[in-house]
């Protein structure tokens, strides 16, 4: 085979991602140049969209939903699934918008209740750790945090798998969020650095964790596998850890809330202080999530993880959620 036969697939693959990144950023644009209301419609019609095209994650949400004590009768879930995928096309045009939003419209926007428990760790000059998940918009929240912090603010991340995808993520976020990521994956040394300077962190702790990496403790009536790295980081710190998430409101503002401080319970042996923390942590997620729970990501495997003495339910694979 001859040279320019060996290297057509890098440059196919080279020609593929280009594009996938110059589609992304048309979208920015098109989302950025349309009056609000219209764009935010299109976000919401996109969702609708990703809702027929993703049927293995209707799958999942509607395997959730048959998992936990939400409590939806069986007519409301498809009303219920809708809401979810249109929630999630809105952000996505939310996020995309921020570009053209300023710092006083984020303001605006995204009122904060609770700040004080915010403001009264960052001024110790420890650094502050952040708890949301994905709840309403956590770059809104993202966003929002930064105007109360001069110095830098970190969203610890997992990498997205497609290496496009989350590069264009990752810029977009440091250009329009003001946020600096932190990949999970690269130990707790970047993380003790940051509050060492007095920065502030974002955990996302709503996503399950792997058989051994966590603890299982309560999530909408359920046991969830959570990780317990934020309540080891807490402890080995000794720094609260405060709840907060951004949701959106009927009108399309957003009722931010910082919830107070879970602090380090250093008095009790390390095991029981990292369960008994994952567990306040998770118990502050649902009560965020509750409100409004077509605002939560029920796509996403919450409770695959079981403990090892539950029988494994049947899986819903192959199945026609309509």
């Amino acid at each position: 085979m001859d040279s320019a036969s060996d290297s057509r697939p890098a440059i196919s693959g080279t020609l593929l991602r280009r594009l996938e990144r110059a589609g992304m950023s048309l979208l920015r644009e098109i989302f950025c140049l349309l009056p609000a209301p219209l764009s935010l419609a299109l976000g919401e019609r996109f969702g609708d969209l990703l809702r027929r095209l993703l049927p293995k994650k209707r799958l999942i949400l509607r395997d959730n939903l048959g998992s936990c004590d939400l409590g939806l009768r069986q007519e409301e879930i498809v009303s219920f699934e809708r809401a979810v995928f249109r929630h999630f096309g809105r952000m996505g045009a939310e996020v995309m918008r921020l570009r053209v939003l300023s710092d006083d419209e984020i303001a605006r926007l995204v009122p904060v209740e609770g700040l004080d428990h915010f403001r009264a760790e960052y001024e110790k000059g420890k650094g502050v750790i952040l708890l949301t998940g994905h709840i309403g918009n956590w770059e809104y929240s993202l966003r929002r945090i930064a105007l109360e912090a001069p110095g830098k603010v970190h969203p610890v991340i997992r990498r997205i798998k497609d290496p496009v995808v989350h590069d264009f993520v990752d810029d977009h976020r440091r250009r329009y969020s003001k946020g600096e990521s932190i990949l999970a994956d690269r130990g707790v040394k970047p993380l003790v650095r940051a509050l060492a300077k007095g920065e502030v962190l974002i955990v996302l702790l709503d996503q399950n964790a792997g058989p051994g990496e966590g603890v299982f403790v309560p999530f909408f009536g359920r046991l969830a596998c959570t990780y317990t790295s934020l309540a080891r980081l807490s402890l080995m710190v000794d720094l609260p850890v405060i709840p907060a998430a951004s949701i959106r409101k009927p009108d399309g503002s957003f009722r931010g809330m910082v919830r107070p401080p879970v602090f380090p319970m250093k008095d009790l042996p390390a095991e029981e202080a990292l369960f008994r923390q994952t567990a306040l942590y998770t118990k502050a997620l649902e009560e965020m999530v509750r409100p409004t729970p077509e605002q939560w990501i029920w796509m996403h495997r919450r409770w695959k993880t079981r403990p090892p003495e539950e029988k494994r339910p049947v899986s819903l694979e192959g199945q026609d959620p309509s």
